[in-house]
Order: C-alpha cells, then structure tokens, then sequence
C-alpha cells in the first residue's frame, strides 16, 4: 500500500512539474509602438563609408528596435517611405509584437484585415 501511495504521490508531483515548467517557457508578448521612420544614413569617416538603409524605430515594452524599410516592403507589402510625412497614419497600417521572453531578433506583424495571419520582421537593437 505504501508502495502505491508512493507512485501516486510521485506522479501528480511530476505532472504538476511538468505542468509549471510549460507554463514558465510560454511567450509573452509586448505590443511594439512605432516611434519614428528614419531615412537612410550616411556617414563617411577617413577610410570608411558606413551606409545604413532606412529604418523604422519601435518601442517594444523596453527594448528599442529598428526594423528596415525592405523588412515591411518585402513582408507586409508597405512602404515606410510613403509615410515620411504621416507617422498616424503608418501606424494604421500593421501591428507587430515582440516575444519578451525570446533572444531571437524578430517582431511579429500583422496588416488589417489579413486574418490574423503574422509575418517575422527581423530587426537590430537601435545603436
């Protein structure tokens, strides 16, 4: 009888285990706000020409993010360069949201009326 009570013991022990373990490793994630649409930079030093193509910056919970401009062309089919002078409304045209919890460069986008359905936008920490 010990013996049973045991094993009973140790199963619902190692299911409640499981059970937090799963619930520890799930995404949680943060609604990203754009912040501004940056042009493409130039910068020339002696010996040295850095080109950085346009971006755009986002707020996602505390991390900033810069997404470039080919991420949205190629994945959402919108422009941020036609949106220089509207930032509302760019901001209408998608929404994206980052995996708190994940170490991998990347938003998850979503354009209005697209059926729930996300794309991955990669990004680089703003410098």
């Amino acid at each position: 009888m010990k013996r049973l009570t045991f094993i009973a013991i140790s199963g619902v022990f190692i299911t409640a285990l499981v059970a937090i373990s799963a619930c520890g490793s799930r995404a949680k994630m943060e609604t990203c706000k754009v912040v501004e649409i940056e042009d493409a930079e130039f910068e020339v030093e002696f010996g040295d020409v850095d080109v950085e193509g346009g971006e755009v910056e986002m707020v996602c919970g505390d991390k900033i993010v810069d997404v470039a401009w080919n991420e949205f062309r190629d994945q959402l089919k919108i422009d941020p360069g036609k949106f220089k002078n509207n930032l509302e409304a760019f901001k209408r045209q998608f929404t994206c949201m980052r995996d708190e919890r994940s170490n991998k460069k990347e938003v998850f986008c979503n354009a209005p009326g697209s059926s729930d359905e996300f794309v991955v936008l990669n990004f680089s920490y703003d410098d």
